[in-house]
């Protein structure tokens, strides 16, 4: 899986399997905004699939997307990407 494109992997998955809905956000950045990692959580259904952190919102969405998108495609496909 390509490390830049993680989320976009993600939702092409979620597209054909669940519809364009499924997949929620959660973030977060606490204490001072320059100096403060951000945290995402991938939701699924409501089922959190990936958590991540990173020093900008869209790294850690990034990272979280690469933790959701092998526990999803097990989930699918009964085997591992």
């Amino acid at each position: 899986m390509s490390g830049e494109h993680k989320r976009m992997q993600l939702n092409n998955l979620l597209q054909r399997s669940y519809g364009t809905h499924a997949l929620t956000w959660a973030t977060n950045q606490t204490g001072p905004q320059h100096s403060t990692p951000w945290t995402a959580v991938a939701y699924i259904n409501g089922v959190e699939y990936g958590r991540g952190s990173g020093w900008t919102q869209g790294d850690a969405k990034e990272q979280a997307a690469g933790l959701a998108y092998p526990a999803l495609y097990h989930q699918i496909y009964n085997r591992y990407p």
